[in-house]
């Protein structure tokens, strides 16, 4: 919470025209934020966990769905990396492509539909910037490209740990 309150007071205090996606979910979050709270700079990607065998990149709601399933594949002996995108644009290209080369491995964790979204924008930047680098091919856990869901179906439209780490387990570690 405290990073999405930062990330507000970023947007408010920039000086050209912000969008600020909100998920719903975090209306009923609760977190304890110490104020004042030092406004992060826009266009900057954080490391959550740090990891060797391959990169989950996440935005929003779905940082916790890939920390998570980085916690979960520590049983499976994988060690995820979890880079936080926090802003679309302008894009943290930097980190995201020094994480992946690092583990030559990427998977990219969105909500949106995976056809023409920024999930598949990120994975056409990584396979440009990191081609010789890459293990496997970057792979994508998005919602499923069809209308969205009623609220009793959302959960199965949204990625989960079990999709990810479908994902991760289909990044051919035979060379690993």
């Amino acid at each position: 919470m405290a990073d999405a309150y930062s990330l507000l007071r970023a947007a408010v205090a920039w000086p050209d025209p912000v969008i600020f996606l909100e998920p719903k979910r975090l209306y009923w979050s609760k977190d304890d934020v110490t104020l004042p709270v030092q406004a992060e700079p826009i266009g900057r990607a954080v490391v959550r966990r740090a990891g060797e065998d391959a990169t989950l990149v996440a935005y929003g709601p779905s940082v916790q769905v890939a920390l998570a399933a980085a916690e979960a594949a520590r049983e499976e002996g994988w060690d995820l990396e979890v880079v936080d995108v926090r802003s679309i644009v302008p894009l943290d290209e930097e980190t995201l492509v020094a994480s992946v080369r690092r583990t030559g491995r990427a998977v990219v964790v969105a909500e949106a539909p995976g056809f023409a979204s920024v999930a598949s924008e990120i994975a056409a930047l990584l396979a440009e910037r990191c081609f010789h680098a890459l293990s496997a091919p970057v792979l994508r856990v998005t919602g499923f490209d069809i209308p969205y869901p009623s609220p009793k179906l959302e959960h199965h439209h949204l990625p989960d740990v079990e999709r990810v780490l479908d994902a991760v387990a289909a990044l051919q570690w035979e060379d690993a």
